[in-house]
């Protein structure tokens, strides 16, 4: 009993210290200890794969490349459009939208003959899975020639087992086994990083209530919402959900608005090309719906702060010019399209035949000398609230229902 008291008694520092000094004097009972084990996790394996460069035919890019950490999983800072392909030099036409806030996105559809849903800005992949193929097997991309290279390169990654196992994959894998699991790999990356569900934003803890708009972000909100002005929440919806439900800032539908042609996108070198959204090129199946041509799917406005430049084409650099896109399209559209002989070229990223597919609700559909719908104090006030849908990622993640 007085043995073991004496133990109990002997200090935390005095152990740390006999234990110095048994080391430095290279006594042979000591031993470093050994780290706990770590085991792999679905959540650590697809992070891992949505980050390997090794699944790209050169080496040199992987999901991560286009749709970074930093910038809500859309493109870097500083990037125009994304280059990919087997020399790295082949530049994409449409921009890398964000991932974020896609979990209740749904597989592309019609209700009351008008589209919504699907993944892509044209809505052709009906799940993260089907979407996570697109690049790994596009020659402008990531450039693998087939499922079997794509599988071959899997195989060659020094965690395969740790894949193979957390994943669930037979013995003896086929290679479109592994091409499948891969996409799920990729898609349950994007489920259980909590990084695409934060609701952290200044506006998630105004609806809690623990957070307190500015005038102006307050008069920002109010333009968003009024159908007379900005119009903005009948595409980007701002309301809690009947069960408590935090926005998402989009209805997952589609909108041909019209944006000016980008001269820094190589494809449009020729005249004859028009990237048309739902209609082609990308998508394929809709080709003979003229009436859907330009366009292309509402993005959620979550962290809209981080993902420049904007819009598909990535026409418009910085979001203060995108809302002012909104606002003076048809009262100023020299400043939005080039003059050829004297006459604006309004919509010329479509062809002329398309344009009147073109959006023309509020606050659209002014002629020159109206009144504006939007004023220049509406536009900094819309783009100061647009400022609180910023979430934060060094806090705790919010609740995907609304507290109070």
């Amino acid at each position: 009993m007085e043995i073991k008291m004496e133990v109990r008694m002997i200090s935390w520092a005095g152990l740390l210290c006999a234990v110095f000094l048994l080391v430095a004097c290279g006594g042979q009972n000591a031993s470093p200890q050994t780290p706990p084990t770590v085991l792999p996790t679905q959540l650590s394996v697809s992070q891992a794969l949505f980050a390997e460069k090794a699944l790209s035919a050169n080496g040199q890019m992987a999901c991560a490349s286009c749709h970074t950490d930093d910038n809500a999983h859309a493109d870097a800072t500083g990037t125009l459009l994304p280059l990919g392909g087997q020399s790295m030099t082949v530049q994409g036409f449409r921009s890398s939208a964000t991932l974020h806030y896609l979990e209740s996105n749904k597989a592309f559809r019609f209700e009351a003959d008008q589209p919504f849903g699907g993944f892509t800005w044209d809505g052709r992949a009906s799940s993260r899975a089907e979407q996570a193929a697109g690049p790994l097997l596009d020659s402008g991309e990531m450039a693998n020639a087939d499922v079997a290279a794509v599988a071959a390169k899997v195989r060659q990654l020094p965690y395969f087992g740790d894949f193979a196992s957390v994943f669930g994959l037979p013995a003896a894998p086929s290679d479109a086994q592994i091409f499948e699991h891969l996409q799920t790999a990729l898609q349950t990356y994007q489920q259980k990083d909590p990084d695409y569900l934060l609701f952290n934003s200044k506006f998630d803890r105004y609806l809690d209530g623990s957070a307190t708009l500015t005038v102006q972000e307050a008069r920002g909100l109010a333009v968003f919402n009024d159908a007379n002005k900005g119009n903005c929440a009948s595409c980007h919806t701002s309301k809690t959900g009947r069960l408590g439900e935090r926005p998402l800032f989009t209805n997952f539908s589609y909108a041909a608005l019209g944006l000016p042609r980008n001269p820094q996108i190589q494809a449009n070198d020729d005249p004859r090309f028009f990237d048309m959204g739902l209609c082609g090129p990308k998508r394929t199946d809709l080709s003979a719906r003229s009436d859907l041509c330009g366009q292309f799917k509402v993005p959620t406005l979550r962290n809209i702060e981080l993902t420049a430049p904007y819009f598909h084409n990535a026409s418009v650099a910085t979001l203060t010019d995108a809302v002012a896109f909104y606002a003076t399209r048809d009262l100023e559209p020299e400043r939005w399209y080039p003059t050829i002989n004297g006459v604006v070229q309004r919509f010329n990223d479509l062809p002329a035949p398309l344009r009147n597919n073109v959006l023309m609700s509020r606050p659209f559909g002014r002629r020159q000398g109206d009144t504006p719908v939007l004023s220049a104090t509406d536009v900094t006030d819309l783009v100061a609230f647009l400022k609180t849908l910023t979430d934060d990622r060094t806090a705790p993640p919010g609740t995907p229902l609304v507290k109070k």
